[in-house]
């Protein structure tokens, strides 16, 4: 049990020192730019929410069992 404790604390400043100088280089820059409008998506969106309204309103086939 001793020597593994040992070895994990020695080992543990270095994984941490790792990982902090992974974060040395900057982040990328972003290169998308979209060439779409973003009320198109809305457009559909609602689109979809209308049928999906309307389809769930329509009342069923199965008129000799409701009661």
């Amino acid at each position: 049990m001793r020597p593994i404790l040992r070895t994990a604390s020695l080992l543990a400043p270095i994984v941490l020192a790792t990982s902090a100088f992974a974060q040395l280089e900057p982040p990328p820059e972003p290169t998308f730019t979209p060439s779409t409008s973003p009320i198109i998506g809305y457009l559909v969106a609602a689109v979809l929410f209308g049928i999906i309204v309307s389809v769930s309103l329509m009342p069923s086939k199965r008129s000799h069992t409701d009661l």
